[in-house]
């Protein structure tokens, strides 16, 4: 059975309100408050305020935010079943490592297009660099 993953329509919102987040200072530049929610249904009403389109699986049961500080280390580590499904779909035949949209806008309106024998070094490659970069 495939992860059902959570899906983002608009990445900009999206990066804004976690910016919101993390200063306490609207970067959405609207009227609504944005203070980090403590559940998942105050996570979803704050999604669709912020107009960030989000799907969220019913499947997840609590939002949990992960402050980092200027001197520690964090390495978020995803789950076992998220990187084993992720191969898994990577290593059906014609599969095409998934890049978000806005791809395509920085790549002067063409999709980029991962090669066959690089799907599990770009893989490894972005979860890497997600799991402990501090702001690029």
């Amino acid at each position: 059975m495939a992860l059902e993953r959570m899906v983002v329509t608009n990445h900009e919102r999206w990066g804004n309100l976690v910016k919101t987040w993390s200063t306490g200072r609207n970067y959405l530049e609207d009227d609504n408050e944005y203070p980090v929610p403590e559940t998942v249904d105050e996570f979803k009403n704050q999604l669709a305020k912020a107009q960030v389109f989000m799907t969220v699986p019913e499947r997840y049961k609590q939002v949990k935010f992960v402050a980092q500080d200027y001197d520690t280390i964090v390495v978020r580590l995803p789950p076992k079943f998220a990187i084993e499904d992720s191969e898994e779909r990577l290593s059906k035949p014609g599969a095409t490592y998934p890049l978000p949209p806005f791809y395509k806008r920085l790549f002067n309106g063409i999709d980029p297009v991962i090669p066959e024998d690089e799907k599990f070094r770009v893989h490894a490659e972005r979860i890497g660099d997600y799991t402990i970069s501090l702001c690029s």
